[in-house]
C-alpha cells in the first residue's frame, strides 16, 4: 500500500513493501523552484530551472527518502542518467554514483548509493530483494515498457544473487489508462519493439500484453495501460511481490506534473532508493 508523508512542506510518496529500505517517490510539492512552469519540486536540470535549484530540490527529495548527506557524491545526491526510453540498467557503484550515466535504470548492491531515476507520466519503479541486498530504481515509458526493461532489472538483481521470489517492486504514480490516449499505429509500434525485447517473456508475451493492455475505451479511442503491462512482465519473470500505487500523475496537477497535460512547460518527479 502507497502512502503520502509530509515533511518541512515537502510532500513524497512510499510504499509499505518497501519499508525495509530508504526510498521515496517525489511530487511536486515542496522545494526551492520558482520558475512558473516548474515551480516547486523540480528534479530535473533539463527544465530550464537553475541548477542551484535543483540540487537543492534533490538535497530536500533525499533528506525526506531519509538519505543523509553523507551519502552525496559533490553536488550529486544520487545516481541519475540522461534517460532514453531504453531498457539499459547500469551497475552504480560509489566511485560512479557522481556520473553521467545514459540509461533507463540502475541496480546495486552497495550500501549507502542513492540511486533514482525521473518520471512525468512515465512508470517509475523500485525494486528491492533483503536477503541479497540488492536494489533497483527503473524508468518505464511506453518504449522503456515493450523493450522490457523491468524484466532486465529483475534479472540485473539476480545476477546480484537476489531471489525472485524474494523481490519486492513498487509501481509509483504513473499515467493511468484512461488518460493515455495513443495513435492508431501504436499497438504495431508497441507489439514490434516488444518481439525485439532482449528478454524473453517481453518477447512471448507481446501479443497478448498488446491485446490485454492497449484497448479501445469508450471514447472510440485507443488507450495503453502502462503500469499493467510492468506488473504482469513482474509476475512473469517470477515476483510475487507487487504495489501498485494507483495514482495518475495528469488527473492531478496539484500533485504531480505531466508531460501528457502540460507538454515541455513542466518540471519532473524523481523515484529513489538506497540500501
Amino acid at each position: 500500500m502507497f502512502y503520502k508523508e509530509e515533511k518541512c512542506g515537502t510532500v513524497i510518496y512510499r510504499s509499505t513493501l518497501l519499508d525495509g529500505v530508504v526510498h521515496g517517490f517525489s511530487t511536486r510539492i515542496g522545494g526551492v523552484s520558482a520558475g512558473c512552469d516548474a515551480a516547486g519540486l523540480n528534479m530535473g536540470y533539463e527544465r530550464g530551472d537553475t541548477e542551484s535549484s535543483v540540487d537543492e530540490n534533490r538535497r530536500i527529495f533525499a533528506e525526506a527518502c531519509g538519505i543523509s548527506e553523507d551519502r552525496f557524491v559533490g553536488r550529486r545526491v544520487f545516481a541519475s542518467a540522461k534517460q532514453v526510453h531504453s531498457c539499459r540498467i547500469e551497475y552504480a557503484v560509489p566511485s560512479t554514483a557522481g556520473s553521467d550515466f545514459v540509461c533507463d535504470g540502475f541496480v546495486t548492491d552497495i550500501h549507502g548509493v542513492p540511486i533514482a531515476v525521473k518520471t512525468a507520466d512515465c512508470v517509475p519503479i523500485l525494486l528491492y530483494e533483503s536477503g541479497a541486498e540488492v536494489a533497483a530504481a527503473v524508468h518505464a515509458g511506453w518504449r522503456g515498457t515493450a523493450r522490457g526493461i523491468a524484466a532486465v532489472a529483475v534479472e540485473r538483481m539476480c545476477r546480484l544473487g537476489a531471489m525472485r521470489s524474494r523481490i519486492r517492486a513498487a509501481i509509483g504514480p504513473s499515467i493511468c489508462a484512461s488518460c493515455f490516449v495513443v495513435g492508431e499505429d501504436f499497438a504495431d509500434s508497441f507489439r514490434e519493439l516488444a518481439s525485439q525485447s532482449p528478454h524473453m517473456r517481453m518477447r512471448i508475451g507481446a501479443e497478448s500484453m498488446t491485446d490485454d493492455f492497449i484497448r479501445r475505451g469508450e471514447d472510440g479511442a485507443l488507450h495503453c495501460d502502462l503500469q499493467s503491462v510492468n506488473e504482469r512482465l513482474l509476475t512473469l519473470v517470477g515476483v510475487r511481490h507487487i504495489d501498485r500505487a494507483d495514482i495518475c500523475t495528469k488527473e492531478h496537477p496539484d500533485e504531480f506534473w505531466s508531460h501528457r497535460r502540460d507538454g515541455g512547460a513542466r518540471g519532473v518527479m524523481a523515484a529513489a532508493i538506497m540500501l
